[in-house]
């Protein structure tokens, strides 16, 4: 039993569910409140089996496909990874319940499509073994978080939507810049070869 739980792939879990969670919330709005925290907590036990996974075996490495650096998408995850995949957990599960009751019949049909995304892309963005995997997680935790900014509709949500959009986008081409400088420099986006050549 323990050695299932062990050979479960829990990054991979830990960015789908949410991913599909997200979705089914969309196609099924009346489902949403109950399924969302569910998912929520589920994520959390994910974060835990991941845990798991790391006392066992230390450093957590999985190359999607069979493909890994400098091709292919690879996910690590280590201790500082898992202190801020525990955060995100905590914190989401504590948001998930409150979210219960506080957002109207409309915007719950909104809400947990995106905080689930959120919650999806912040989970890949500590799991990221690349560079630029890390720029494409950054941008859909901001779409993500733009979108919830401007939920209310309010004049004054939308405007720090709007502002934070500007400010995100901003970032991101300068972020995206140091990733194309780097590639150019030392041939490769994974953080551990990039690591090597820079103290080559």
């Amino acid at each position: 039993m323990l050695s299932l739980f062990t050979n479960i792939p829990w990054a991979i879990v830990l960015i789908l569910l949410p991913l599909a969670a997200g979705l089914a919330c969309f196609l099924w709005p009346r489902i949403a409140n109950m399924f969302g925290v569910a998912i929520v907590l589920v994520n959390a036990l994910a974060v835990a089996g991941l845990g798991w996974q790391l006392a066992e075996n230390g450093v957590y490495h999985h190359a999607l496909g069979g493909w890994g650096a400098p091709l292919g998408i690879e996910l690590f995850a280590d201790g500082l990874s898992l202190l801020m995949l525990a955060a995100t957990a905590l914190v989401g599960c504590a948001v998930s319940v409150y979210a219960t009751a506080y957002f109207e019949n409309d915007q719950v049909v909104r809400f947990w499509p995106l905080w689930l995304l959120l919650v999806a892309a912040l989970n890949a963005l500590f799991l990221s073994a690349d560079i630029f995997n890390l720029y494409v997680c950054l941008e859909l935790t901001g779409l993500a978080a733009v979108s919830l900014t401007a939920l209310a509709g309010s004049a004054g949500a939308l405007s720090g939507a709007m502002r934070y959009l500007l400010a995100t986008l901003l970032g991101s081409l300068f972020y995206l810049l140091g990733v194309a400088l780097l590639y150019h420099e030392f041939g490769s986006v994974d953080i551990a070869l990039l690591a090597e050549r820079v103290n080559a």
